[in-house]
């Protein structure tokens, strides 16, 4: 039986958190293995950092000259 486990991603920087999102890990009998966590959890940071520099990139282009 073949299951889905769903985790919040928060991240902190000082006092401030913000909620980026969540990760679902495929859990094939029940179970969950830590190199799929982290595997899946790579890339969703791996996503998040470019959306990040595709947002910054944009601010920079449409910045008064």
């Amino acid at each position: 039986m073949s299951a889905e486990i769903s985790l919040p991603v928060y991240v902190r920087v000082a006092d401030v958190e913000a909620r980026w999102g969540e990760l679902t890990i495929e859990a094939p009998n029940g179970r969950v293995r830590e190199h799929d966590t982290r595997r899946q959890l790579a890339a969703f940071l791996r996503a998040a950092a470019d959306h990040l520099e595709t947002a910054l990139a944009e601010e920079v282009d449409g910045a008064a000259p």
